[in-house]
């Protein structure tokens, strides 16, 4: 069938109020086989004070940064999460992610750290941990060494090893090769991502970890996410790095629009210069209160 073929069936379809499959079965005279209901378990319905809880579940990782105190309430980052991170270009969203997931791994030398590179080249990733020494000590795959592989089969095979934390950066980037290589539409591949992180969430993976994921999204040019809401729809907290008008000073900050492990709506100063991020903390209904600083070489 081609495009306008299909175009016009599904017009006429829609016009007598059935799918495409119904009308071209209808058209061609056959008769369609009822659909069986299928038969659902719904033994997984429970009360909320009988859900079962791991206790690894709840655990909390500190990065020693001031951020801890924004990512939750017990001051640290959550395992089993999913955290996006939204921003325009060379506001810092690599660096600041990557210095928190370099902080985590410094801080707990036991925990599992992931660093997905699907944007920089390692020349440029070499160059970035001349500038920020303690970027060296995370786990990195660079997307680009893998492309005689299925990267669906790459990145599926890597998280099944087990890790607390993946950085994932850029979603659109992997998405992109995934979709390429495993012959996936675009919602198909983002299916396939959330269900992916689901899936580690809950710890099926070689070392039963309860991988929580920093996930950076790009946006376009009038801020707006890109891609569906799917990715949005599992993600327990959104960050967002902005710049303020020049009017308000032109200075960077982060905020959770959406936090379901903390507080949402504080702004969180931060400055990048060529070796060093210094952040401060300013919480809008308390404008007086003095602010905090952390540098990335203290």
């Amino acid at each position: 069938m081609t495009y306008t073929q299909k175009y016009y069936a599904t017009k006429k379809a829609k016009d007598l109020g059935l799918t495409l499959e119904e009308y071209l079965v209808r058209k061609s005279g056959q008769v369609m086989e009822p659909k069986v209901p299928q038969v659902i378990d719904f033994g997984k319905v429970v009360k909320l004070d009988h859900i079962n809880i791991n206790s690894n579940m709840l655990k909390i990782n500190k990065t020693g940064l001031v951020l801890d105190t924004i990512f939750s309430y017990e001051g640290g980052v959550p395992v089993g999460t999913n955290i996006m991170a939204t921003g325009d270009p060379g506001v810092g969203k690599t660096t600041v992610l990557l210095h928190t997931l370099a902080s985590l791994q410094l801080k707990n030398p036991n925990l599992k750290c992931l660093f997905v590179c699907a944007e920089m080249s390692k020349i440029q990733m070499f160059k970035y941990t001349q500038r920020f020494p303690i970027f060296g000590n995370l786990e990195t795959i660079f997307t680009s060494d893998f492309m005689n592989y299925n990267s669906k089969e790459v990145i599926e095979q890597l998280f099944k090893k087990g890790y607390d934390y993946i950085l994932i950066d850029s979603i659109v980037e992997v998405l992109e090769s995934v979709k390429e290589d495993a012959s996936m539409s675009q919602s198909q591949a983002e299916k396939w991502l959330v269900d992916l992180c689901v899936e580690h969430n809950e710890a099926n993976n070689e070392l039963g970890k309860y991988t929580s994921f920093l996930l950076i999204q790009q946006v376009t040019k009038a801020g707006v996410f890109v891609g569906s809401n799917k990715i949005k729809h599992i993600t327990d907290a959104h960050m967002e790095l902005k710049r303020e008008g020049e009017r308000e000073g032109g200075g960077t900050y982060i905020m959770f629009s959406k936090n379901r492990n903390g507080q949402a709506g504080i702004k969180f100063t931060y400055q990048l210069n060529n070796q060093d991020i210094h952040y401060g903390t300013l919480v809008e209904e308390k404008e007086e209160e003095e602010d905090g600083e952390y540098s990335l070489n203290s």
